[in-house]
């Protein structure tokens, strides 16, 4: 296919004209939503008028700038407007607290922020801060500024075009800063996917508006010219309405917020989804077929993407609805990880290392390491951080420990700080958990006090100790299982499970 190297702001000037509305289920300062529909050319007009006044109010190339919001679609516009005039956008997530900002920001040279009205007190105590900008007071604006620039600013494909954060599990989180060609090689291994699924419908995507892969999809979304469906509340009832009425042929979702959707395809509420995705993580082969089986398309396909921060995708995997393993239900010592997938030729590749860093052979354990043409640039605000994860030769290790088969499938055993002792796998164990006992909707395997502590919440009702026993009559050294409700669980900002502070959680609990 036609290589196209054009980033956000140029692609939606480009495309606006020809594009179908985009469906939304939140409003918007910046744009009007109307019967949940809003026009690309109002979104690439507000970002055009955005782009003018950011410019006239001081913000230049190379510029960072942090955004602070809630709404994906003002996210969306003020990336494009601070893009185009050669800006570097800092996404912060809605849930992060005033002073861990302050704390992020510390090191960097940030002089504006972007945010809302409630936060603006708060932001203005941040050390560094010179101009806080409420977005809404912006957007009013807006109207009467002329929308001057018709294409971004030209700048080196290694200059940093955006900046998103870690979710910050062991402390301050860190900045990871992107360049150009990063994000170009991104969005452009995504649009391979979008070709070949023959996307021609609504694609439909719930995952976190200041992850990096909000901002990849974006960008291959407009290369294709996909209409999107642009969700901000992720419960079951409220997407289940949407694509209801939409029928998208895509699906895109953080593993955990999948599984709380599987009951959606019992009912016919996911027919019209050919294609589903799943980013970030690794997700239980069971929620894959139960959702496959709700879709109407006989080939409907699950791409499950294993993925970082800091590399974009790793390695993928698809899986083809009626074809789905059934093969956690053995016994669990057959299983010593979770299949991840191969990586993408000419897009990423990974090895496996031992304790000296050299690289071991097929089917041997050890650090997980990748090299990928969307690599991350640096922490902006932990630079040493990113000098010691990364070997002289362009190697990164991704903190996880894994494995590669003789047909070069990866395998991802555990995280190296969580790795068991009891037992090979966490996450083995817990797909099994899962498969035998589909009423769980989560299961987290920890180990503690020389047992396996198994901390769990179910999708309806209470919790069956009867068929729990009976289920994991063979498993050794379980503790008795600790039931918690789903909300419970801390997570990441990408909905993964934060082992450390469940584990704490458990003993405070304990007591």
């Amino acid at each position: 296919m036609t290589r196209n190297h054009k980033l956000i702001y140029d692609q939606l000037i480009e495309i606006a004209p020809k594009s179908r509305p985009w469906i939304s289920d939140h409003p918007s300062d910046a744009v009007p939503v109307v019967d949940d529909q809003v026009a690309l050319t109002d979104i690439a007009e507000a970002a055009a008028r955005a782009a003018t006044l950011f410019d006239s109010t001081g913000v230049r190339a190379g510029d960072y700038c942090a955004v602070w919001l809630d709404s994906p679609l003002d996210i969306m516009i003020t990336i494009a407007a601070l893009t185009a005039v050669g800006g570097v956008p800092i996404l912060i997530s809605p849930a992060l607290d005033a002073e861990t900002l302050g704390r992020m920001l510390e090191p960097v040279p940030v002089e504006r922020i972007v945010t809302t009205a409630d936060r603006r007190a708060e932001c203005e105590q941040i050390e560094g801060l010179l101009r806080v900008d409420d977005w809404t007071e912006l957007a009013t604006r807006l109207p009467a500024t002329p929308a001057r620039r018709t294409s971004a600013v030209s700048m080196p494909g290694t200059e940093p075009y955006i900046v998103t954060h870690t979710s910050g599990t062991t402390g301050v989180p860190k900045l990871v800063q992107y360049t150009r060609n990063a994000t170009d090689h991104q969005g452009y291994a995504q649009e391979a996917f979008a070709i070949l699924g023959r996307l021609r419908g609504y694609a439909a995507v719930a995952v976190s508006p200041v992850h990096f892969r909000t901002v990849s999809g974006l960008l291959c979304a407009l290369r294709r010219n996909v209409p999107l469906i642009v969700l901000a509340d992720h419960s079951a009832e409220s997407v289940g309405r949407y694509v209801r009425n939409y029928q998208p042929i895509y699906l895109e979702a953080h593993p955990n917020t999948l599984m709380q959707w599987e009951h959606l395809a019992d009912n016919g509420t996911l027919a019209s989804v050919r294609h589903y995705v799943s980013t970030f993580d690794v997700i239980h082969p069971g929620t894959v077929r139960r959702l496959l089986a709700g879709s109407k398309y006989r080939l409907a396909s699950f791409l499950e993407a294993y993925g970082q921060s800091e590399l974009g995708g790793i390695s993928a995997k698809i899986h083809l609805k009626g074809l789905v393993s059934r093969r956690h239900r053995a016994r669990w010592r057959t299983h010593a990880g979770h299949p991840a997938g191969w990586t993408a030729p000419g897009y990423s590749e990974a090895r496996i290392v031992g304790p000296d860093g050299a690289p071991v052979p097929a089917g041997t354990p050890g650090r997980i390491q990748v090299r990928s043409a969307g690599q991350f640039q640096t922490y902006i605000n932990r630079r040493e951080a990113a000098e010691a994860g990364l070997t002289r030769d362009g190697w990164w290790d991704t903190g996880d420990w894994g494995k590669r088969t003789r047909l070069r499938q990866l395998i991802l055993i555990d995280r190296q700080v969580e790795r068991m002792t009891l037992i090979p796998s966490a996450i083995a164990m817990e797909d099994v958990l899962l498969a035998r006992m589909p009423w769980l909707l989560e299961a987290i395997a920890l180990e503690q006090d020389r047992h396996i502590a198994p901390v769990v919440a179910v999708r309806d009702g209470v919790f069956d100790e009867k068929a729990w026993r009976k289920a994991v009559s063979d498993l050794p050294l379980l503790a008795p299982p600790v039931v918690l409700d789903f909300r419970d669980f801390p997570r990441t900002a990408t909905g993964k499970i934060q082992r450390t502070a469940l584990a704490q959680l458990i003993s405070q609990q304990s007591r």
